[in-house]
């Protein structure tokens, strides 16, 4: 399986804190990526790193092996990154459809999903276009800035905590809706989460972060069952 982003020894500091060290990762193309940890742990900062938010202080980050670290986010988006962030970023005076004719129209990028209106077909929201976004629950909202991102035609989705505020009837939806836009869209996706149920039964493996570092890497069962991460949650 060919690799689509690699990070090389990340790191961030900010002053004297060192949110990100010395982070490693292979994401292989067509593959549901977890990353878990306490708060705090680093996680946000680290997606801030892939999208082009931040700098980082050092190492090396790739995209399809073209280096990308250090680009600025609105070129990341054009490079095939697209990333949500876990408070809602939509015009809430605009109805759907408008807010992904803006997204849609910000990138050059080339993808798979096409039409600014395939993303809502993906997400369960076609019947939502016209609906003015400030009117949209709030589980309907965090499935629209993922289709929002989605108009981007991204190679790469990255979700930050997608499922805060959720049922968990609509977070076992979000994870029916990410499956899909993995199988009939053919994106990679590396998803932030805190609902373990929800990480466990999505993603293909599973990083765990602590203090700024990779703690443990493998498959949900083996990150369920490894000692460092159970002690990193429950302080043994």
């Amino acid at each position: 399986m060919n690799v689509l982003l690699e990070a090389e020894e990340v790191s961030k500091r900010f002053g004297g804190v060192r949110a990100v060290d010395g982070m490693s990762l292979r994401v292989p193309e067509g593959t549901i990526l977890g990353i878990i940890g306490p708060n705090g742990s680093g996680k946000t900062t680290f997606l801030g790193l892939l999208s082009g938010t931040f700098r980082p202080s050092s190492g090396r980050i790739s995209l399809k092996g073209r280096r990308i670290d250090g680009i600025a986010a609105h070129r990341t988006v054009e490079l095939g990154i697209a990333r949500t962030f876990q408070t809602t970023r939509l015009f809430p005076r605009w109805n759907l459809r408008q807010n992904l004719d803006v997204a849609a129209q910000a990138t050059a990028a080339k993808g798979s999903i096409g039409p600014t209106l395939a993303p809502l077909a993906l997400t369960g929201l076609d019947h939502r276009a016209e609906t003015i976004c400030g009117g949209l629950s709030n589980a309907e909202q965090r499935l629209a800035m993922i289709a929002v991102a989605l108009a981007t035609r991204p190679q790469l989705l990255l979700l930050d905590e997608p499922a805060v505020g959720m049922s968990p009837s609509e977070a076992g939806e979000l994870g029916r809706v990410i499956r899909r836009i993995r199988d009939e869209a053919g994106i990679t996706v590396m998803i932030v989460e805190h609902n373990m149920h929800l990480m466990m039964g999505l993603a293909d493996r599973i990083v765990a972060m602590n203090a700024g570092r990779l703690l443990a890497e493998g498959t949900p069962e083996d990150i369920r069952q490894h000692p460092d991460v159970i002690s990193a949650y429950l302080g043994g």
